[in-house]
């Protein structure tokens, strides 16, 4: 006797029609369609809060660098002087010592130093955290130029900046007009002075200086040299060199390319 077994019952298959899904689970994806709660992204707020920090903190420190005592003017440093004093200069330069030392006017100290005659060259810079350092460059003398009974001193740009009693050896002294001479002429008779040759520039004994075209060079033993202008002076120096190989009384270089002796002075 044949049983007909009756067919199997078919699951549906997970997810599909006839079949509840399951709930998400808490913190799972959610159902699509479904809304997401909303979330606090701190993550936008920390570099604002960051910022924020550094605006104070920043501000802070500017303030206590530009108005605090804790960072004032205490002392001044001096460096450089040879002539001068460091005290003379701390006199000119007056700094305000008490204030911020981030608000002491560097360029007014640096003026003030810079308007004193023998000073060539000045630089002023903050030394956290109390002292304001000054360096200068003294003018070197050159040539010296009789003037009221003293000596003017000439530096190496024909600048007057100061008076001796007497003119020290081995400097060589201009005569000029110190009423009419100007900057430019001393300069030029500077120039030569530079460009005479070994031999000859110890044996100067004074330079007259008529105009800045016409300098004349009187050595020790009297003999002089008509020089001329500054204008190529190292040129006319090796004519020189030349030139002295035979003995005169005077030696003209002031044309280099037709030089002349004589055996008498004017």
């Amino acid at each position: 006797m044949n049983v007909r077994q009756a067919p199997a019952e078919r699951r549906p298959a997970a997810g599909g029609p006839g079949r509840p899904r399951r709930p998400g689970r808490p913190g799972g994806t959610p159902r699509p369609g479904t809304p997401r709660a909303p979330r606090r992204r701190w993550t936008n707020v920390w570099p604002l809060v960051a910022v924020v920090a550094l605006v104070v903190v920043g501000g802070g420190a500017w303030a206590t660098v530009m108005y605090s005592s804790l960072l004032d003017a205490r002392s001044v440093s001096v460096r450089g002087t040879n002539v001068l004093t460091p005290q003379q200069i701390k006199d000119a330069a007056r700094v305000p010592v008490g204030k911020p030392l981030a608000r002491v006017d560097l360029d007014a100290v640096r003026r003030r130093v810079a308007a004193i005659p023998r000073v060539a060259k000045v630089t002023v810079e903050r030394d956290w955290p109390h002292t304001v350092k000054i360096r200068v460059t003294e003018r070197q003398v050159a040539a010296v130029m009789p003037e009221s009974g003293r000596f003017a001193e000439i530096d190496t740009t024909g600048v007057r900046f100061g008076t001796v009693d007497a003119a020290p050896e081995r400097v060589p002294v201009i005569k000029a007009d110190p009423a009419t001479v100007d900057q430019q002429t001393l300069r030029g008779v500077v120039e030569v002075i530079g460009a005479l040759p070994e031999a000859v520039a110890p044996r100067v004994r004074d330079i007259t200086a008529r105009t800045r075209d016409d300098i004349v060079i009187t050595l020790d033993d009297g003999v002089l040299v008509m020089w001329g202008g500054a204008g190529e002076s190292p040129r006319k120096a090796q004519v020189l060199v030349a030139l002295m190989k035979h003995k005169a009384k005077v030696y003209d270089v002031s044309v280099p390319e037709a030089p002349a002796t004589r055996n008498a002075p004017l």
